[in-house]
């Protein structure tokens, strides 16, 4: 790990998973992002997505709750991208491509497996025989089997597609950039210009299919802020900026305050869901630059909430069929509440379930192999 990454570690409420140190207040947003997510899919099967789901502002929100996927995107894009652009752009060592590797499939696979061959047995008879397309993530490229058995996995076979081509285009970036940050920052920008404009004529304003609705080209430009993000912290650790340090830009508030004026005028048209990569940008970026106040982040080193983030995977990926399992129970009371409260406390207490026997044994296993030194 770098001196950059440690003094990351130090300089911020701390919360362990399987033995690694990791953000507070990262680990925060990420349970948010999960909650939103079940918020969204409890709000959507209380009324079994009927139109009704749309009118209200109040309903739009709850529904809006989905876009914390479109956050992890942000999350994923600075922290796995903040290596390479260190090794790039900064004094960090190059990253070992086959640890890199490992250490993702160890995070992301053993729970994946098991959550899709569970749910495969109990309630996806007819999805049986693609079994092979699930066993190689796959199933998002049929439209018969994209977001079926367990709908938020779409999202994570994003993510493992992100995972595969981020050291290409780090790769790309370097020599794009002749080693110049700003340039590097000028070719990001236009890959996100070209993915806005592509997600904004196939799906906010075209008719797309399930399989394009939730293929990569089409969620793409949310990686952007966390991708500039992780060149904004290259930067500042070389020379911090004045302004981090006096007057209203050196508190995380007014970053924080932005970040939900744009995410409230999204509720109001999800058409307009690009305004999220300004709002990710600077939420994101209030807990990742160190800037001189922690005003309006303390709330995010909440240690219950922190907590709830290093179980946020396996809330993610387990809770979709168990609301729609507990909405369509005969003896499930109808209305928002009752399936709020119940699908909430179960999946909560699933996720922590899962995570200490599931996912905490292979992050171990991970560090077991890597050595015994904290992770950023």
């Amino acid at each position: 790990m770098t001196k950059a990454a440690a003094d990351d570690v130090r300089s911020t409420p701390t919360v362990e998973q399987a033995g690694e140190v990791r953000s507070a207040q990262v680990e925060s947003l990420r349970a948010l992002a999960a909650l939103g997510v079940l918020v969204g899919h409890v709000y959507g099967w209380s009324h079994l997505y009927g139109p009704e789901v749309f009118q209200s502002y109040v309903g739009r929100a709850l529904l809006g709750g989905g876009f914390g996927v479109s956050l992890f995107f942000t999350l994923s894009g600075y922290l796995l991208f903040l290596p390479f652009a260190r090794a790039t752009w900064g004094t960090a060592p190059p990253v070992a491509l086959g640890r890199y590797a490992l250490n993702r499939a160890l995070r992301v696979l053993p729970l994946y497996y098991v959550v899709i061959a569970f749910f495969l047995v109990v309630q996806g008879e007819e999805l049986r025989p693609a079994w092979w397309r699930f066993a190689l993530l796959l199933e998002s490229f049929w439209s018969d089997s994209v977001a079926q058995v367990d709908g938020p996995v779409w999202s994570l076979l994003l993510e493992v597609q992100f995972y595969a081509l981020l050291p290409l285009l780090a790769l790309g970036l370097a020599r794009g950039s002749g080693g110049s940050l700003g340039r590097a920052a000028v070719l990001l920008l236009a890959l996100g210009s070209i993915g806005l404009v592509v997600r904004v004529a196939t799906v906010n304003v075209g008719h797309p299919s399930e399989v394009w609705r939730y293929s990569l080209p089409a969620w793409a430009v949310f990686f952007v802020p966390g991708l500039l993000l992780a060149l904004v912290r290259v930067r500042w650790d070389q020379q911090r900026p004045s302004w981090a340090d006096r007057g209203p830009r050196s508190s995380p508030l007014p970053w924080i305050l932005i970040s939900m004026a744009l995410l409230l005028v999204v509720f109001h048209d999800y058409r307009l869901d690009a305004l999220l990569l300004p709002a990710w940008f600077v939420l994101v970026g209030a807990c990742v630059l160190p800037l001189r106040s922690d005003r309006g982040l303390r709330w995010l080193g909440w240690r219950p909430l922190s907590l709830l983030g290093v179980a946020s995977y396996s809330l993610y990926l387990w809770h979709e069929p168990l609301v729609r399992s507990l909405r369509l129970a005969s003896w499930m009371p109808d209305g928002l509440l009752p399936l709020g409260v119940t699908a909430g406390v179960l999946s909560i207490a699933v996720a922590f379930l899962s995570y200490h026997l599931v996912e905490a044994p292979f992050l171990r296993l991970r560090r077991q192999w890597h050595g015994r030194g904290p992770a950023a």
